[in-house]
């Protein structure tokens, strides 16, 4: 038969175990917790976007900044999300500025849209026009409190003929 257990050999790898698991527990945790939950926090609620007296009849772009944009490490602070293109008419109206082809920051050429990057052209009112462009640019949910523009940033997936939110 073999030696007789040695006690001070088992406590000591015990105990060397138990240290083990107490450094190395609360570390694979830090690491691995970021994973289990939601990694990017993006705004839900409406951004201010500028005061409600700016508007009038032509379209005006605006840059939609965040104030605070959360990842599983970091918090950034004013993070701009994009931009819109908003006037006032019969009602306040807004449109993204990302193309809903690829991505592309959409540019107001007078009474038009442009996308630079593929050349997809909307109408007057956003409407889909020439180019590689399935649909038209999105609109954005937007209105005036206490005077002041609050717009939802809507992000929607890309080249599809439907609006999906994404």
């Amino acid at each position: 038969m073999g030696e007789p257990p040695d006690r001070r050999k088992f406590l000591t790898c015990g105990l060397g175990g138990v240290l083990g698991l107490a450094v190395v527990g609360p570390a694979v945790s830090l690491v691995v917790a970021p994973a289990r939950g939601r990694s990017v926090t993006s705004p839900t609620e409406p951004l201010d976007v500028g005061d409600a007296g700016m508007l009038g009849p032509t379209w005006r772009r605006v840059d939609v900044v965040a104030p605070e944009i959360r990842d599983a490490w970091v918090t950034q602070k004013n993070v701009v999300l994009g931009a819109a293109f908003i006037r006032k008419g019969q009602k306040v109206e807004a449109l993204s500025a990302v193309c809903p082809h690829l991505g592309c920051p959409v540019s107001l050429e007078q009474d038009s849209f442009l996308c630079p990057c593929h050349n997809s052209r909307f109408g007057k009112n956003g409407e889909q026009g020439a180019g590689p462009a399935r649909r038209g640019l999105d609109p954005l949910p937007i209105a005036v409190v206490d005077g002041r523009l609050r717009l939802t940033w809507v992000q929607y997936k890309l080249d599809t003929a439907a609006r999906v939110k994404v």
